[in-house]
Parts: structure tokens; C-alpha cells; sequence
């Protein structure tokens, strides 16, 4: 059986779907839970409560810590130049890039608490944010010792290619703070272009993804070219990750993003698809303009016929277009330098980004 993403040559249907997904969680949540628990306790319990392990009140409760897709993308890079596969089983050993997998997490959650306070957004995974929960002092400083985690995370593998690590972790950090840098700057403009905010994206989605990517290629023992091949596949999902992030963000309910629908209209985000339908002046524009201009809280009603004058004009269509475009680029990246018969799981994590509600 084949599937088709969008309009681009048809790739083998997963044979695991998001068990690629479920597998990563399954071997790095162990490490994972064992780092935030070297944290003080007022954070750890902050920290816990925003991968969904328990409540406000520190009880267990059954989560998960999100979808994990950056620890997997480590991991099946590892394997994509011939890192020792891990499997569903416990192993004895360790699998080398596992550390990664973790840092990258870490980091990425990092990014999500400061997000969340900047946002404003009182919602994350179907609850309250952790800024909404427990203020917003004790979410920056959960999200500080995220990072400084992530970094004592990769010093502590005795790895060979650890100094390495941390220095492509660190140069993928300041892309990512700088990308939200201009997300939040973009807020308050009204002449956004849209190849600044294609770039802002690059660093503040694609940038973790690139380096997840990269990680695990490094730990895996790949080559130069092998490494640049999985960052370029990671830059470009990054793109179609946040095209996908964006539509939903218009036309996602809550049970896809665990966020009110139209959250992103709402918050008068400069989204790409936003961005997009100002620069092309499209008949719905100048309602963008419009209420994004205003000074009032936009109702449930202008909101969503912010949304559905969008959507006839093109837009929502335009975002899923366009992430099959960084998909097919994505993959193209591939062809230098990983086999064909490892790039599976590759294509597997590929198609879920490009699938997420579609």
C-alpha cells in the first residue's frame, strides 16, 4: 500500500505509523524523568506537571511528555547511519544518542514555557499552562533550568562527539531565541513580510529540528556529509511543521491542539498564512487588517469569520500545499548520503508532521 502527501510522489504507507513516535518516548522517557528529577523541588514539580506526569498537587496522573517527535527524529537518525537501533524492548546497554534525544526535549520545552508566558496562552495539552498554574516567575525559571539541564544532560555522556554536541546545541539555541525574538516583534508590526517570517521560522521551529536531526547523526557515527544531509532534512520539516502548526492554529479545534480554535487569530498572530493573505491583498485581507488593527477584544463571531474568510480565500489550503513542498524538499535532502533502505523512518516522521488533523 502507498499514501500520497499532498501532491508529491507517493511514499510507503508507515508500516509502524506513530509507533516511530511512541518508541522514542518509550526509551528516552526513562532519562528523561531521571534529569528532571535532579532538579529542586518547587521547579521539579513545576517542570513534571507541564509533561503531564502529574497534577498541580504533584500526584500521578497518566500523560505524556507531548509527541515527542524531536527525540525520535534523534533516534532514527542514529539509525539512519548506523547507530545500533533501539528497539521496543529494554536493552542492556544505553543506546549512544539517547542523551541527545533527552537534550533535545529538555530544550524544546524550554521553549515551550517561555512561549507560553510570552503568548499569553492559558492552555497546553488540554490544561492550564504552567505560567496560568504556578505563575509566571516559576515558568521562566522552569524553562531556565530546562536549558541549563539539556547542556549538563550532553556534559555528562562520555560520548566523543559530546563537545560537539553542545556547541551545534548552543548555536541552535540562540536561533531559536532569536526567531522568538522576531515572532514577538512581528506582533506588534503591521508590515511583516513574508520571507521574514519563513526566516523567523527557520530559527524559531526549524532550527531544533535541524539540530535534532544532526545529533543524532553525530552520535550515530555518520559521516560529514551524512550529518549535513539529516540537518537539511531537519531544516526543512522544520518549515512544514510550522505551516502545519500555523493551520491548525487557525483551523485546529481543541482536541488537535489542545488550545481554543482560532487561538492564533485570536492573539492576532502574524502567522505565516496571515502574513501570507496580507501580502497578496486576497479578499478577505482587509478584514485581517482590519480587526488586527483594533482595538477591541475580537469576538467568538469576528473570529471565526476571520477564519472561514480566509479559508475562501485560499489560505488554509495554501499552508498544507506548502508544507508538502518543504516535505518533498525535506526528503530530497536525503538522496547524498542515507540509503534507501534507512531513510524509513525518516518518511514515517515526515508524513506525520505533514498529516497532523489534515
Amino acid at each position: 500500500m502507498t499514501v500520497t502527501l499532498g501532491n508529491r510522489s507517493a511514499i510507503p504507507a508507515p508500516r509502524r505509523g506513530s509507533g516511530v513516535l511512541d518508541r522514542a518516548r518509550t526509551v528516552t522517557e526513562p532519562a528523561l524523568r531521571a534529569a528532571v528529577d535532579s532538579l529542586p523541588p518547587a521547579t521539579r514539580r513545576a517542570v513534571g506537571y507541564h509533561f503531564g506526569w502529574w497534577d498541580v498537587d504533584g500526584n500521578d496522573r497518566q500523560g505524556a511528555a507531548g509527541k515527542a517527535v524531536r527525540p525520535a527524529l534523534v533516534l532514527v537518525a542514529a539509525e539512519a547511519v548506523g547507530g545500533t537501533p533501539v528497539g521496543m524492548a529494554a536493552v542492556a546497554a544505553v543506546p549512544a544518542a539517547i542523551p541527545a534525544a533527552v537534550a533535545v526535549e529538555l530544550v524544546h520545552n524550554f521553549s515551550l514555557l517561555h512561549d507560553d508566558v510570552l503568548d499569553g496562552a492559558g492552555l497546553r495539552r488540554h490544561r492550564p499552562t504552567v505560567w496560568k498554574a504556578f505563575g509566571t516567575g516559576t515558568a521562566i525559571l522552569a524553562g531556565d533550568a530546562l536549558l541549563a539541564l539539556a547542556f549538563d544532560v550532553l556534559a555528562a555522556t562520555a560520548h566523543p562527539a559530546g563537545p560537539t554536541a553542545a556547541r551545534m546545541l548552543g548555536a541552535t539555541v540562540a536561533q531559536l531565541v532569536e526567531g522568538q525574538a522576531d515572532d514577538v516583534t512581528f506582533d506588534g508590526r503591521d508590515d511583516v513580510r513574508l520571507d521574514e517570517c519563513f526566516r523567523m521560522a527557520r530559527r524559531r521551529t526549524g532550527a531544533l529540528l535541524e539540530c535534532s536531526a544532526g545529533l543524532g547523526g553525530l552520535f550515530g557515527g555518520g559521516t560529514p556529509a551524512q550529518i549535513a544531509a539529516l540537518r537539511g532534512f531537519g531544516a526543512e520539516l522544520g518549515l512544514a511543521f510550522q505551516l502545519t502548526d500555523d493551520r491548525l492554529g487557525i483551523w485546529g479545534g481543541l482536541d488537535a491542539t489542545g488550545k481554543p480554535a482560532h487561538s492564533d487569530l485570536r492573539h492576532r498572530k502574524r502567522s505565516l498564512p496571515v502574513v501570507a493573505a496580507l501580502a497578496a491583498g486576497s479578499a478577505g485581507a482587509e478584514r485581517v487588517a482590519a480587526a488586527y488593527a483594533a482595538e477591541h477584544e475580537l469576538s467568538d463571531v469576528e473570529i471565526r469569520e476571520l477564519a472561514d474568510a480566509l479559508a475562501a480565500d485560499g489560505w488554509r489550503d495554501w499552508c498544507g500545499t506548502e508544507a508538502d513542498r518543504h516535505l518533498r524538499a525535506a526528503l530530497d535532502q536525503l538522496e547524498p548520503g542515507i540509503t534507501t533502505e534507512r531513510r524509513h523512518d525518516l518518511r514515517v516522521i515526515a508524513r506525520l508532521v505533514g498529516d497532523r488533523d489534515r
